[in-house]
């Protein structure tokens, strides 16, 4: 049960990260620049953490090395996530970006756990997993569900290049955390196994920004936007912190509760805070109500993955 509310908090934290990270963006021009701070600022506490903790920062480099090259995936993942989440939600808004992305999360969650990819606990699908995730789904697109107005354009037509990134998107969420609960159990410390994470994320993403700006130039670098730049609030680098909680509490349960199902806790996180964000309009953010049809998708979600829990 701790497990299940860790993962949810984690859910939670995504989307939190992602509130701050699209409005950071606006500032910095820049999504790369964005995830970049992200994961700076989420390796200097944990990096800290460590050092107070055990008096010293060592990480078992070599025992990791033992391992397949994909231990270090996690990291990969985390720009992946970070960064096209904040490029596609303008385009597809909230909404189809949350339901399209957890679609891919969860087909990805259960293929993990079906054939015991990146080191994952073996869980084959079943009927009743099958339901389950059908049944979690169906809950996704009631809560993500947006009531047209007159006039308005079909909702569900989206730019199809932004559709397949934020499956894509998806995919990654889920095995970033197959790949973390994997590199946990190898170092044995939810911290260092983070921190590796981090490590990776912060590197290839500075490689990206080096690459871009060699290649494009500052000018071809940042955002083209006529919108009025934000000022700078320190609250724009607290994404970083949520980042941290995401990834060391998908590190700590995915052994525990398995991909498929640290995936919908995930899910479910997410969802929850979605809504309470949207009713009170956090960080700027378009209010929207909390309607009848938004908890019932919600009450399908949790029994959906209670399905999938324990039966």
């Amino acid at each position: 049960m701790l497990a299940l509310v860790i993962g949810v908090i984690a859910g939670i934290a995504s989307t939190v990260q992602a509130s701050i990270n699209t409005e950071a963006r606006r500032f910095f021009r820049s999504p790369f620049i964005t995830a970049g701070l992200n994961f700076m600022v989420a390796w200097l506490c944990l990096a800290a953490f460590i050092i107070i903790n055990e008096h010293g920062l060592s990480i078992p480099v070599s025992e990791i090395a033992e391992n397949p090259p994909w231990i270090w995936l996690g990291g990969v993942c985390a720009i992946i996530i970070v960064t096209l989440n904040i490029v596609c939600v303008p385009k597809l808004g909230a909404a189809g970006n949350v339901m399209i992305l957890n679609f891919g999360q969860i087909v990805t969650g259960l293929v993990i756990d079906h054939f015991a990819l990146f080191g994952a606990d073996e869980a084959k699908m079943s009927f009743t997993r099958f339901a389950g995730a059908v049944m979690v789904f169906a809950g996704l697109v009631l809560v993500t569900r947006e009531k047209k107005e007159k006039g308005s354009e079909d909702s569900m037509k989206l730019p199809m290049l932004y559709a397949v990134l934020a499956f894509i998107d998806g995919v990654a969420c889920s095995t970033q955390i197959a790949v973390n609960g994997t590199l946990r159990t190898v170092v044995q410390s939810v911290s260092k196994a983070t921190i590796v994470s981090m490590s990776v994320a912060f590197i290839s993403t500075s490689i990206v920004i080096t690459a871009l700006v060699l290649m494009k130039g500052t000018k071809g670098f940042f955002d083209r936007t006529g919108e009025n730049r934000p000022a700078f609030r320190l609250w724009m680098a607290t994404g970083g912190l949520f980042a941290l909680t995401v990834v060391s509490g998908n590190a700590a349960v995915a052994p525990i509760l398995g991909t498929g199902l640290s995936t919908i806790t995930n899910l479910i996180g997410m969802m929850a805070s979605g809504l309470a964000i949207d009713a009170v309009g956090f960080l700027g953010i378009e209010k929207k109500p909390v309607t009848l049809v938004k908890i019932a998708g919600m009450l399908l979600m949790l029994t959906g993955t209670a399905v999938i829990s324990f039966l």
